[in-house]
């Protein structure tokens, strides 16, 4: 027999051997496996990538926690002990959405609008050094309300944002405004004792101007124009509006009971307080709007659903409207008439139209090249000089006044430049004909004649210098978002 190994010998395990090494720890002692370092992999593309972000500047509460700020500056407007901190209280809201452009950390997906903003925000600032420019202090406030406006594109495409969050932030703005549209019905229900505090730039247009907003109701009251959860008079008819078309889209895509009930007295308040506003420009706004959701179900064949939203809105509108000439009296009903007894283009022209006339006749050969900054809207009321007789201030009833102002000629071609790029994508998202369990395709149908509207509401007023421009752009980023975020983490189902 062969005499035993030794036992200091290592055995042998198999394949790979070769590549082990042994040492001996001490002298005389048995040979042991050294145990290698383990191999530092090189960076690759295809490397897991850093853990996710945490914090509250990082997460997807953000985007409904600040429609919440939206909510609880435009409330804090309302009340009289406030008022004193009214400058403040405006300011917060543009300073917030300035912030976060700042504070949100990463990279966020490229918006196809953000060429076309960038741009006409470049010009913008270049009118800081315009001759028209008096008040450095208001040209700056106006080019940070500018700034603060769309930048939402930048902020919220950084967050990793679901259909679930985006679902919930139009919830938010539903509710709201189906609140403010109600409490705008209550107004002219009991004269007097749901009014807010009404703008003092509104005050300041002297008694003439203030009574052009009142109206005899059926009962023999005179009360201004639904103000509704805002300070102007005839201002709840934006909530009206938002209230029908979003409420549209909960309709169309709700599947409990309570949901879809809410939905259609979301639909029925909102036409009701249009109607007892008398803002003839919203609504036809918003028949263009529903207009364009229902060719949308046309061309991706989603008939019932059509169907389902004629039948609610129609009968809802044949029942508002009797129910506001019964609560209105004669001055809703005449109101109303007005629209049929001439064309809607000469309807439009004798109103809203002159100022498109002029913008273009008078205004933008006058500036081709800007106006200066910090000369209208509530830059110049609050922080404008204008002592300066050649100088003087100017006054920006549509908006399309307001880009010559800002930019000239080219600010008039690169904003709606903005506009329309931003409406054909969502374009893309409302006709795809895949019915994933996200909707999208309902969504895109909603924001693509929510965009039509903003784009139509440009030639009534300034509606890319307030808060609403503010929450087009918000709201557009978060589908983006939501859709860009939905791609890359279900992309084995393409």
């Amino acid at each position: 027999m062969s005499a035993p190994r030794p036992a200091s010998r290592p055995q042998l395990q198999g394949p790979g051997v070769l590549g082990r090494r042994y040492v001996r720890r001490a002298p005389g002692a048995p040979l042991e496996v050294a145990t290698p370092p383990p191999l530092q992999q090189p960076p690759t593309k295809e490397a897991p990538p850093a853990a996710a972000r945490t914090g509250l500047l990082s997460s997807t509460r953000l985007v409904p926690l600040f429609i919440g700020v939206l909510v609880a500056c435009q409330l804090a407007l309302l009340v009289e002990a406030i008022a004193p901190l009214r400058v403040l209280v405006r300011i917060l809201a543009f300073g917030l959405s300035l912030a976060l452009l700042v504070l949100v950390p990463g990279r966020g997906a490229r918006h196809p609008a953000v060429p076309f903003v960038v741009g006409s925000l470049a010009i913008t600032a270049l009118n800081f050094f315009h001759p028209g420019t008096v008040s450095p202090m208001a040209g700056a406030v106006q080019l940070g309300i500018q700034l603060s406006i769309i930048a939402p594109l930048f902020w919220v495409t950084r967050l990793s944002i679901d259909s679930r969050v985006f679902r919930l932030t139009l919830t938010l703005l539903f509710l709201f405004n189906t609140a403010s549209a109600s409490v705008g019905v209550l107004q002219v229900y009991f004269p007097g004792r749901f009014q807010p505090a009404m703008s003092a730039a509104v005050q300041a247009q002297g008694d003439s101007y203030l009574r052009s907003l009142e109206f005899e109701t059926a009962s023999g009251a005179r009360v201004f124009r639904p103000m509704g959860l805002t300070d102007m008079p005839g201002g709840a008819a934006t909530g009206g509006f938002y209230a029908v078309l979003l409420g549209s889209g909960f309709l169309l895509s709700s599947r409990k009971g309570l949901s879809r009930t809410l939905s259609v007295v979301g639909i029925l308040v909102g036409l009701l307080c249009l109607y007892l506003c008398q803002v003839r420009a919203i609504a036809l706004t918003l028949g263009v709007c529903l207009a364009a959701m229902a060719g949308m179900l046309v061309l991706t064949g989603r008939v019932a659903r059509l169907a389902k939203l004629m039948a609610v809105v129609g009968m809802a509108s044949v029942f508002a409207f009797g129910w506001a000439v019964a609560v209105g009296g004669d001055a809703v009903q005449k109101r109303w008439d007005s629209l049929f007894e001439a064309k809607p283009e000469e309807v439009y022209h004798s109103n809203r139209g002159r100022f498109l006339e002029g913008t273009f006749e008078y205004f933008l050969p006058e500036y081709p090249l800007g106006a200066g900054l910090g000369r209208y809207g509530m830059a110049n009321a609050y922080f404008g000089d204008n002592s300066d007789p050649a100088q003087p201030p100017l006054w920006a009833e549509i908006q399309w006044t307001a880009w010559v102002y800002d930019g000239g000629i080219v600010a008039v071609v690169l904003y709606p430049l903005a506009l329309l790029a931003t409406m054909a994508w969502v374009l893309q998202m409302a006709r795809r004909r895949q019915d994933s369990g996200d909707e999208f395709w309902l969504w895109g149908s909603v924001i693509f004649a929510y965009n039509l509207g903003a784009l139509a509401l440009t030639f009534s007023y300034p509606f890319f210098m307030s808060q609403v421009g503010m929450e087009f752009w918000l709201l557009n980023a978060a589908l983006f978002g939501a859709w860009t975020h939905a791609k890359t983490l279900h992309a084995h189902r393409r």
